[in-house]
């Protein structure tokens, strides 16, 4: 597809179907269906209008980069496995996005940007960073409400409200916080060996955070939960070129 390609009110379902897309896929009132095997290989814009993009839905699909986006309650709903082999921008306004299967991005950097009225991404499934790849999460609330984040890359939070039902550390899976808000009731434990680098950023009241390495604080950090540390680790209070200052 190197044009335009639009569903206005049915199923847009590519069921199993290898395709290019140069152009624009969209659907605006329908819904769209990827999965049973679906390879897409994304150089243009897939885009939801008012209702879901459903990838997987309990099978596999591959989607190669590009850009995702929507608007009004259209969103990302994966039940099956998700294959990222290229960088992904998923940008969708006013939209809860789900994940209760696989997102594999060991190969390739994933942007989710989030804007309008109480914007969320809810996992509880599996997602893999691969090492040297970045998810990058800009704005809105991540609830990591059960499954797993992991893998050797880096989860980024930007103006980001993060809610933790699971206990999360970076052990493996690096983690930068920049202007966010931490919650629990899940921990946050900075691991042993490891840095972890908190910017204008928040530990709510019901999370707690666990250092066992490094934690370099920079600009305002506020943790209004319990704080556990010991003598063999560290807590560094840091101005930057940006920031000029730090307090905890």
């Amino acid at each position: 597809n190197f044009g335009s390609i639009q569903d206005a009110r049915g199923v847009l379902w590519l069921k199993g179907t290898r395709m290019r897309n140069a152009g624009s896929l969209s659907v605006a009132g329908g819904t769209m269906w990827i999965d049973q095997g679906a390879s897409i290989d994304n150089q243009g814009v897939i885009a939801a209008y008012g209702r879901p993009i459903e990838i997987g839905r309990g099978t596999s699909a591959t989607v190669k980069g590009g850009v995702i986006e929507g608007s009004g309650t259209g969103m990302l709903h994966n039940q099956g496995t998700v294959t990222l082999l290229q960088p992904l921008t998923l940008n969708h306004t006013g939209a809860d996005h789900t994940n209760s299967g696989t997102i594999d991005a060991t190969a390739a950097d994933w942007t989710l940007t989030q804007g309008g009225t109480t914007p969320s991404f809810t996992n509880t499934g599996t997602i893999t960073i691969g090492s040297g790849r970045t998810w990058t999460i800009n704005n809105g609330t991540l609830n990591q409400a059960g499954g797993s984040i992991g893998g050797a890359g880096t989860l980024s939070l930007q103006s980001v409200t993060a809610n933790f039902t699971t206990n999360f550390t970076n052990a493996t899976t690096v983690l930068t916080v920049n202007n966010s808000t931490l919650n629990g009731p899940g921990t946050i434990t900075n691991a042993t060996g490891k840095t972890l680098s908190l910017r204008y950023s928040t530990i709510g009241a019901n999370s707690a955070l666990i250092n066992q390495g490094l934690l370099l604080l920079n600009g305002s950090v506020v943790v209004d939960g319990p704080l556990t540390t010991n003598p063999s680790t560290t807590i560094r209070l840091e101005g930057d070129g940006t920031s000029g200052f730090a307090t905890l």
